[in-house]
């Protein structure tokens, strides 16, 4: 009896993880679906063309597609597989380093969820208090109020001009865009020019995010 039992719950079992091993896919492949829809939409009711020097990217995971130039290298292994952070990378430094640009989604703190306003103004605070002059400004980003900081990062003999992007997908999820050169770079000017020209490109699924957030167990 005991060793049909064992049998009967050795044949159940991986049974029931397919199971719920396919819905979670099915799930996920569908909102990955949705996303790409909407997005594709959004793109066209914007009207926004498409530029031979730069290329398409799209990201259901985060529910955005933006296009970036082709010159420039994509850093985004974990953003397709998990949904976790990508990079668009400019050049590589001697030392290194990268220049260029890093998209992460990140939460937000509660007592900010409801007060934008404080958020913006303790993140300005901090900034000034590290690196002495920071300003904030309102930009808009896929038709979305969103802020972008301005501020300058010593580095050694140098100095790093950066722009942080900040944007609510949802009132509890940020999309942080951080952008940084170095102030006497030679490529400066047409840096700045791909940035501001990557960040016009961004279209945001805000059906699906708003969809999320709705299923979330945690609103």
């Amino acid at each position: 009896m005991r060793k049909e039992i064992a049998v009967a719950l050795i044949t159940i079992i991986p049974a029931c993880l397919t199971a719920v091993l396919g819905y979670l896919g099915g799930a996920s492949s569908t909102d990955a679906s949705k996303a790409r829809s909407e997005l594709a939409e959004k793109r066209l009711s914007y009207g926004q063309s498409q530029n031979p020097n730069f290329k398409e990217l799209q990201y259901s995971n985060y529910g955005i597609s933006l296009q970036a130039p082709r010159s420039w290298t994509v850093e985004d292994g974990p953003a397709r597989l998990a949904g976790g952070e990508f990079s668009l990378v400019s050049r590589y430094e001697d030392t290194l380093g990268a220049i260029g640009m890093n998209f992460r989604l990140r939460p937000v703190q509660p007592n900010y969820v409801n007060n934008l306003a404080a958020q913006i103004e303790n993140q300005l605070t901090t900034f000034k208090a590290n690196f002495g002059t920071a300003s904030a400004s309102d930009v808009t980003i896929s038709g979305l109020p969103a802020k972008v900081f301005e501020y300058e990062v010593p580095t050694g003999k140098r100095k790093m001009a950066a722009r942080q992007y900040w944007l609510r997908v949802v009132p509890d999820v940020q999309l942080q865009i951080l952008s940084a050169n170095y102030t006497d770079a030679a490529d400066r000017q047409q840096f700045w020019k791909d940035v501001e020209q990557i960040i016009s490109s961004i279209i945001v699924a805000t059906d699906v995010w708003a969809l999320r957030y709705k299923k979330s167990p945690g609103t």
